[in-house]
């Protein structure tokens, strides 16, 4: 992560986790991000193919030229990028990962900027990822953002960060043997411990 909203945002996301697979949707206060807000959006889980925006700060949408409530985040990228950012997303909302994506867009007259994306995952209700925080920063901020119109978002990088070192679905509970002199003793005194299965760290496309 390179921009100072995307660290932020992480950690303040990281902290309210607390150890579990995904924060609550409720759990996030907005006057903790106050600043970071016009930089903020939550995404909301359909199928595999739709994100939707829920919400959106002014700033990102001042950018992209129009409200974002209720378009799908998918729709802003070519086909080769779309499937990439499907994988990613996936990826957030199965494993527990945050998505960290870099993308460049053009305005007009054909000026480009630089953006960086942090995605992840938050709990809404039951034990599934159903919504997403994020943030979008400008890398590189020229003059001209937020009074032209942004198009054609074209993915440039990105990483999978694992909060908690490796995809969430790779920590098992694993009961360890009962010893023979204890093997007469009641189950109820028998506890699983975790055991930590290795696994990737990161994937990234330069």
């Amino acid at each position: 992560m390179q921009h100072k909203s995307s660290k932020r945002i992480y950690d303040y996301w990281n902290k309210v986790r607390d150890g579990r697979f995904a924060p609550n949707r409720f759990e996030i206060e907005p006057v903790m991000i106050s600043d970071l807000l016009p930089d903020v959006f939550i995404l909301e889980c359909g199928d595999s193919s739709t994100y939707r925006f829920r919400l959106a700060g002014t700033r990102l949408c001042e950018a992209l030229g129009h409200e974002l409530r209720g378009r799908n985040l998918l729709d802003y990228w070519n086909a080769d990028d779309r499937e990439a950012v499907r994988n990613l997303l996936h990826n957030v909302a199965k494993d527990g990962a945050g998505a960290v994506m870099e993308f460049t867009c053009r305005n007009g007259d054909r000026e480009y900027a630089a953006f960086e994306m942090v995605v992840l995952p938050l709990v809404h209700t039951g034990q599934t990822v159903s919504r997403m925080l994020g943030s979008v920063g400008a890398l590189k901020q020229p003059y001209w953002i937020g009074s032209i119109e942004l198009r054609q978002l074209s993915l440039t990088s990105f990483d999978l960060v694992w909060p908690d070192r490796q995809p969430a679905q790779l920590i098992a509970l694993e009961e360890p043997p009962v010893p023979a002199d204890r093997q007469t003793q009641s189950a109820q005194g028998v506890r699983p411990h975790l055991r930590v299965l290795e696994g990737g760290l990161s994937t990234r496309s330069d």
